[in-house]
């Protein structure tokens, strides 16, 4: 009697240790995905039918059209689930919002993080010494949610999967979309004016500058006071010119490569004509202005990035303007397609109060209209195969299908390396016109130099 006066005791002790389990729901809103589960990504965004209010804690940059987009989708959103209240906070895109990324990831007071870019450039054995990006060190810290088995993933191509967010074979967040800045605007009506076609090899892109040059028009234009916007032309050159940009970088590093080989050379010389063939003070345009000049038609061709065409169509709705990439190359299948790289992504928070909530607002926005919304909202170029209505994009579709990545997104620098090497472009902005220095020989020694002088110890 005994005995069973024991067992019973002890079933009885279960069953309520049980009911009191159910009826804890955790702070994510879902009785089957507790705060600290799913490491692995087989969290559901559809799990669980709990009613508990919860907030879901998303941060991003002041973006104007992309923040307006979220403004409605999160409306859309909590009408969907109305038990998810959304607290989507902006502040300015400069330190302040790596200041805030930074502190609230730290203390684990977000769900959602929008990171400015894709993973790039992804760290190399080969690269010893160089500085870890901060995506990889929260990753590696175990901060960022593995989201490889979230079936949304399967919306978007797999390729722009592999090359945005992926590391270490798993995918740490969903990438909103590509753009280009290897390319160049072209204004239509100048070009069939004078009977153009648009370049597919250096050579035919020398003479459409000879051509318009001949007719009193300037071909080319840069907003040179900037600096940065002209490295843009000249990474397009960089893209064409090399065979394999990736190899050559890692080239680099263990010196079978050098700043002063050949293709880096030709690099430097196109973006040298391309100076010289620019409009009279285009190295006192600031890039605000670029636009205009190209709107004017005091231009017929300007370096700029696909972001920019949503300005360009508002500043003259019937101009008619395509894009393509600047052909460094005599070989047309080299210069036919457009590198860039991955802009804005998002990352589930490994440790987030609200992770089911998260994954819910993921799995809606990577809806094929939700998604194609955002896309043409942001003038991002799609990483799924979405229909978009927006001729400028849809004309852009040859050139992206084999989507390549830009010399910033795959150069590792060396810590502490000279000026004609720092940061992430190929400095032809010392080059006369623009620079003090004369020839492309010379600044590539110089290049060169300053990287042996930043090699590790």
């Amino acid at each position: 009697m005994f005995k069973k006066l024991v067992l019973l005791g002890l079933s009885l002790t279960v069953i309520f240790m049980l009911a009191a389990c159910g009826g804890n729901n955790g702070n994510n809103g879902s009785a089957s995905n507790p705060p600290d589960s799913g490491s692995s990504g087989s969290a559901s965004p559809d799990s669980g039918s709990s009613n508990e209010k919860v907030t879901l804690k998303i941060i991003h940059w002041i973006n104007e059209p992309v923040n307006k987009y979220y403004e409605e989708f999160n409306k859309k959103f909590t009408e969907k689930y109305p038990n998810i209240k959304v607290d989507y906070v902006t502040v300015p895109s400069d330190a302040t919002y790596d200041q805030l990324q930074q502190t609230r990831i730290n203390a684990n007071d977000a769900d959602l993080v929008a990171l400015k870019s894709g993973f790039a450039p992804i760290p190399q054995e080969w690269a010893k010494g160089a500085e870890a990006p901060v995506w990889k060190q929260w990753i590696d810290a175990g901060l960022i949610m593995d989201l490889s088995g979230q079936d949304f993933v399967k919306n978007y191509n797999a390729t722009d999967v592999e090359n945005s967010t992926t590391y270490n074979g798993k995918v740490y967040g969903i990438n909103m979309g590509k753009v280009s800045f290897t390319g160049l605007f072209y204004n239509k009506k100048i070009f069939a004016d004078n009977g153009l076609q648009v370049p597919k090899t250096w050579d035919e892109f020398t003479k459409v500058v000879d051509t318009l040059k001949g007719k009193g028009i300037a071909p080319l234009g840069f907003a040179g006071k900037d600096i940065w916007p002209f490295n843009l032309a000249v990474q397009g050159l960089s893209a064409t010119v090399h065979k394999d940009q990736a190899a050559f970088i890692k080239g680099l590093w263990d010196g079978s490569t050098k700043f002063t080989d050949p293709a880096q050379i030709e690099i430097l010389s196109k973006a040298q004509y391309l100076l010289q063939n620019a409009i009279e003070g285009t190295m006192g345009v600031d890039y605000a202005s670029l636009p205009s000049l190209f709107i004017s038609g005091k231009v017929a061709m300007i370096a700029d990035g696909t972001w920019n065409a949503p300005t360009i169509k508002s500043g003259d709705p019937s101009l008619e303007f395509g894009y393509f990439p600047i052909p460094g190359s005599n070989d047309a299948a080299q210069n036919a397609s457009l590198a860039g790289k991955y802009d804005m992504s998002w990352m589930v928070l490994e440790k987030a109060k609200n992770k089911d909530a998260a994954l819910k607002w993921l799995a809606m926005q990577s809806e094929p209209d939700n998604y194609a919304a955002f896309v043409k909202a942001s003038g991002f170029l799609p990483n799924a195969d979405v229909q978009i209505d927006d001729p400028f994009v849809n004309e852009l579709k040859p050139y992206l299908q084999s989507f390549k990545l830009a010399w910033d997104q795959l150069f590792i620098n060396r810590p502490n390396a000279g000026e004609h090497v720092s940061g992430s472009s190929v400095h032809a902005e010392f080059l006369a016109p623009a620079g003090p220095i004369k020839t492309p020989d010379e600044l590539a020694a110089l290049s060169q130099k300053e990287w042996d002088a930043a090699a590790p110890k």
